[in-house]
């Protein structure tokens, strides 16, 4: 099955430094991350640490699989929601950074991509719009 994908990129009044620090502070992901009420990590954000979410009742695992200082970052969902990425790409601008928010989905067969599109719970691409407002938010503040 091929990969279901939706990309948002809006540019972001801050360094790139900046961006990425809030994107990677376990401390902020809750105010960024739609939905989430609390991030706990033991360890600082780096390629391979997981880390636990909670969204009301549930709780999820996130994977780090992607961690280039201050270009890139993406997680994976271990819990769940197993299989979907969310990969974030910051390319500086003049005087703001440029990010680019990819939410990937790999079904796992043809049931589930049908169950997925035809029954999609979440509004993906206002998910990656909500995540970019609320960084802008952070960094405003």
């Amino acid at each position: 099955m091929r990969p279901v994908s939706h990309t948002v990129i809006h540019p972001v009044p801050a360094s790139i430094e900046r961006v990425f620090a809030v994107l990677t502070d376990p401390a902020r992901i809750a105010q960024w991350l739609p939905g989430c009420a609390g991030v706990e990590s033991p360890v600082p954000l780096r390629k391979g640490v997981r880390f636990k979410a909670r969204f009301g009742n549930r709780v999820t695992e996130f994977e780090v699989v992607d961690f280039a200082p201050p270009t890139a970052f993406g997680l994976v969902e271990r819990g769940e929601r197993n299989g979907w990425k969310t990969l974030f790409r910051l390319d500086e601008t003049a005087g703001s950074t440029a990010v680019t928010v990819r939410d990937v989905w790999a079904p796992r067969s043809v049931i589930a991509w049908l169950r997925g599109r035809l029954r999609e719970k979440r509004k993906v691409e206002s998910q990656l719009e909500a995540i970019l407002a609320n960084v802008r938010k952070l960094l405003a503040a």
